[in-house]
């Protein structure tokens, strides 16, 4: 199996040596290839380096904290993907992060087996959320008029909306609706559009509280 970089940005010394430790234990293919003790020392050392697989993100950091660098490197790195490891899991933080195209948010108080599946599961489909991050992200939404915007899909946008808040990829999901890959794509980036949704579990949310899709 290939290395997955991994890279680990907290400005607590002490609980990341520990991250870092215990990242490398969970997997052999798991290299920690970079530190930094907040998203400033992170950046710079981007600028001399090759990015990550993924990178853990504390949000709160003194200079620069998860926020404007999730922010930037939605920007400058918009390929990274981003977990966040933090304890600050109020509404307005997941909300924020989801918009800075964060694909994983967990507490720090996350079991090691959880950590390596948030990992693995970002990795390979795109996205992670714990039970509990998501049930704030669902409470969070603001209520709007759900059926107004739902009538604005066609039929087919609804079948690749219920397909995509499955585990499946969007190629196996293209071979469910005997439609290239390129097509599917297609019925992505316009129910995006419509929804004003820029991640898959935007989608996922969407579904939920328009009751397309349950838990």
């Amino acid at each position: 199996m290939n290395n997955i970089n991994i890279a680990v940005v907290d400005d607590h010394r002490l609980f990341r040596s520990g991250m870092i430790q215990l990242v490398k234990s969970l997997n052999s293919s798991f290299n920690v290839m970079l530190e930094a003790e907040n998203g400033k020392d992170f950046l710079e050392k981007l600028e001399s380096s090759s990015p990550p697989d993924i990178v853990l993100l504390d949000i709160s950091m003194p200079i620069m904290n998860g926020f404007q660098t999730a922010e930037a490197l939605q920007k400058l790195h918009p390929d990274l993907k981003v977990l966040i490891i933090s304890m600050n899991e109020d509404e307005d933080s997941l909300i924020k992060m989801l918009k800075f195209g964060v694909k994983g948010f967990v507490g720090k108080d996350i079991e090691p087996d959880e950590l390596k599946m948030a990992i693995s599961k970002i990795l390979h489909d795109g996205f992670y959320y714990s039970d509990k991050i998501t049930e704030h992200l669902i409470n969070t939404l603001q209520p709007t008029e759900q059926k107004n915007i739902i009538e604005t899909l066609t039929e087919r946008e609804i079948e690749f909306l219920i397909l995509a808040c499955s585990e499946r990829t969007y190629k196996d999901i293209a071979d469910d609706m005997i439609l290239s890959p390129k097509t599917v794509e297609g019925y992505r980036d316009s129910v995006y559009a419509k929804l004003m949704i820029k991640s898959r579990v935007g989608l996922v949310m969407f579904a939920i509280k328009s009751k397309l899709v349950e838990l």
